[in-house]
């Protein structure tokens, strides 16, 4: 049964992975599921509670990432609240369109889009969009992070 928990896995964390570039994949929190998937199939007996809860709190510190990571990167840039909307709006209308990367750029150009129909100086707008698009990224690669943190907890105890 370990062999199959190590299998189940590993499918997971890498679907995991792409669910850090596709918003409708539920990425960290995805990982974490796996990992309890991988403790209950070996009887809790290394992945018991301790590091099953440790997992539980790196996918909710993932998610608080990734909301304040474009945030702070857009509101640090001058964005205000339409800029802030539109990085949100912006990066799931670019995954959809341009997937995998198009929520990065998606970020940066709803931020500039909503900034300048907000009234706003295109240079102004221009700072906003890069802002959002920083952080969005910063929490893109936060969020790689914190999944390799979940494999460094989970693989040692189920292999």
């Amino acid at each position: 049964m370990g062999i199959l928990a190590v299998i189940v896995f590993t499918i997971i964390f890498i679907v995991a992975l792409v669910g850090i570039v596709v918003p409708v994949v539920p990425g960290v929190p995805l990982a974490a599921v796996g990992a309890l998937l991988a403790g209950w199939m070996t009887g809790f007996e290394e992945l018991g509670l301790t590091p099953l809860l440790i997992v539980a709190g790196l996918a909710v510190l993932s998610q608080v990432v990734e909301v304040l990571s474009s945030w702070v990167g857009a509101k640090y840039y001058g964005a205000g609240r339409p800029g802030l909307w539109g990085g949100v709006i912006g990066s799931l209308l670019g995954i959809i369109f341009f997937p995998p990367f198009g929520f990065l750029f998606g970020a940066l150009v709803g931020a500039v889009a909503f900034e300048m129909l907000a009234g706003r100086k295109l240079e102004d707008a221009w700072r906003a969009g890069v802002g959002a698009f920083i952080g969005t990224l910063g929490g893109a690669v936060a969020k790689v992070f914190i999944l390799i943190a979940i494999g460094v907890v989970v693989y040692p105890r189920i292999i």
